[in-house]
C-alpha cells in the first residue's frame, strides 16, 4: 500500500506540505477470528442452554471473554506500547511521544543499514567463540537502549530500529515496516 502522496511509502502515511504524517496499522486478522470463533461458540451454547441453564452459559461467557483476552493479549500489548505516529513533527510510539527534530541525522542514516533480527542471529552464529565472548563483555560497558512506548521488549513479529537523540539517549523503536518508519522520519527530519 502506498501513502496518499504516492510515495509508496508505506500504509496509511501522507505528506501534506511541510507536515509529514505517519501511522502504522497493527494487524487485525488475529483479534477479528478470536472474537468471531468466541462469539459463535457463545452463541451456540446459548441456543443450547438458555433458558433453563442461564447459570452455566454466563459461566461460559465469563469463560469466552477471559479466553479472549489471554488470545488478544500481545496484540492488546502491541496497540498499546507499539501503535507509531509521526505528525506535526513529533514522533509517538504507544505512550511515548518525542520531537523528531531531536533525533539525530547521522542515526536515522544508520538505522537504515541495521541488520533485521535474522540477518543479526545468522551474523552471531558465524562467529567463534572468543569473538562472542568479547561482544558480550563490550556490550556491557554500554547502556542498552530504551524501548519507546513503554513496553519490556519487542514483540514477535515486529522489527526493530535503534536511533539516537541529540542528548545522546539510545531508543529502540518496534515496527513493522522499518522503511515506511524510516521514510517518514527522515521526510519529518528534513534530512
Amino acid at each position: 500500500m502506498g501513502g496518499a502522496d504516492g510515495s509508496g511509502a508505506g500504509p496509511a502515511t501522507a505528506s501534506y506540505g511541510r507536515a509529514v504524517i505517519y501511522q502504522e496499522k497493527l494487524p487485525r486478522r488475529w483479534t477479528i477470528a478470536t472474537t468471531v470463533v468466541l462469539a459463535v461458540w457463545v452463541a451456540y451454547q446459548g441456543s443450547v442452554l438458555l433458558p433453563d441453564d442461564s447459570t452455566v452459559w454466563f459461566v461460559i461467557v465469563g469463560a469466552s471473554t477471559l479466553l479472549g483476552l489471554v488470545f488478544n493479549a500481545v496484540p492488546l500489548s502491541k496497540r498499546i506500547y507499539h501503535r507509531i505516529r509521526v505528525r506535526d513533527g513529533q514522533l509517538t510510539v504507544g505512550r511515548a511521544t518525542i520531537a523528531v527534530e531531536s533525533l539525530t541525522v547521522v542515526s536515522l542514516r544508520e538505522a537504515r543499514e541495521q541488520p533485521t533480527d535474522a540477518e543479526f542471529a545468522a551474523s552471531l552464529a558465524s562467529r567463534s567463540r572468543e569473538e562472542l565472548a568479547e561482544l558480550r563483555r563490550t556490550s556491557r560497558a554500554t547502556e542498552p537502549p530504551r524501548i519507546m512506548g513503554g513496553g519490556w521488549s519487542v514483540p514477535m513479529g515486529m522489527a526493530q530500529i535503534v536511533v539516537e537523540t541529540v542528548q545522546g539517549e539510545s531508543l529502540l523503536i518496534a515496527t513493522h515496516d522499518r522503511e515506511a518508519l524510516l521514510d517518514a522520519l527522515t521526510r519529518a527530519r528534513q534530512i
